[in-house]
């Protein structure tokens, strides 16, 4: 993990820097938020994987040319929009009865990444109409996930649901001068995120299932058994695609494509690189795991009916 412990100092003080902000929220929410910030500190054993949120900017520094201190603005513009959006996810797909509190607590965490933002970009900087491109593209896709099959159709549309995220690059180009690279930034973006979503619809499929949420590898498993999305499925019948018939091996043989056409762009991001390889290539491991368990008792069964009929001779 390279790619990220090069920049744990870094991100270090950019937590520190979210949590002192958090703690002059009103109550109820100082205690609110900084429980909800810690599910995402990288420097916490039992965080989320959203690396590439915070450490884009840093990322894109050989390119940019930016010095820490932006980079570490701009990354903890991208904690704000993050914890904003992501709850704002939750709340969409799991209304609860603390709703309300959630909705109050995600418009504080996005008014504090407004107010970083501002003091980075003025009102005539391109930065705010590309902000504004990236939350139309997650407001449509949050809307259509359930009618459209975009892994099978429009693949690169998935990564669409965290396009906000895209902010903090964008703006380290813009900061950096390099705007001429940020239709090349956004689609390796993309194609990162792509690679991390199938990475989190593996590990989550039983609580999509359970919540009808779209899910890149019960797409998957739709698309190889020739139906429409989740038509004729069930838990058992998921387990079975993945255990019996060994659907995770293609499943992540398409993340490994995704990271070798971004392995294939320009210009050459490598913290990008390494992070969405090493995604991939766990996705591949676990993959491998599965296939050599299901070898593994695919042998015994041969071993028991040679022992049992040598035994009848």
């Amino acid at each position: 993990m390279k790619w990220y412990f090069a920049y744990k100092d870094e991100l270090e003080d950019v937590f520190r820097q979210a949590e002192e902000r958090i703690a002059a929220f009103p109550a109820p929410f100082q205690h609110l938020g900084l429980d909800y910030l810690a599910h995402f500190n990288p420097l916490r054993e039992d965080s989320t994987r959203n690396y590439i949120c915070y450490l884009l900017p840093f990322w894109l520094q050989e390119i940019t040319g930016l010095t820490p201190e932006i980079c570490r603005k701009l990354s903890l513009g991208n904690v704000f929009v993050m914890a904003h959006y992501f709850i704002q996810d939750d709340v969409m797909d799991t209304p609860a009865d603390n709703s309300a509190t959630q909705l109050a607590l995600s418009q504080l965490f996005y008014t504090e990444c407004l107010r970083i933002y501002q003091n980075l970009f003025p009102a005539s900087s391109p930065f705010w109409s590309h902000a504004q491109t990236y939350v139309n593209e997650w407001a449509v896709s949050v809307v259509s996930e359930g009618t459209e099959n975009y892994f099978q159709g429009d693949r690169h549309r998935i990564a669409l649901k965290a396009s906000p995220l895209k902010m903090a690059g964008t703006g380290a180009l813009l900061l950096g001068g390099r705007a001429d690279l940020i239709q090349a930034i956004t689609e390796m973006t993309d194609t990162a995120l792509l690679v991390l979503q199938m990475s989190d619809d593996w590990a989550d499929w039983p609580e999509d299932w359970e919540e009808n949420s779209y899910n890149c590898l019960l797409s998957h498993i739709s698309a190889e058994q020739k139906t429409a999305y989740r038509e004729g499925l069930n838990p058992e019948k998921v387990q079975e695609a993945i255990y019996v018939r060994g659907t995770l091996t293609s499943y992540a043989g398409i993340a490994n494509q995704a990271v070798r056409k971004l392995e294939a762009m320009e210009p050459s991001v490598p913290g990008l690189h390494m992070f969405a390889r090493s995604i991939a290539e766990e996705l591949g491991e676990e993959a491998a795991e599965i296939e050599s368990g299901r070898s593994h008792l695919r042998r015994g069964g041969l071993d028991f009916w040679i022992t049992k009929n040598m035994k009848k001779s």
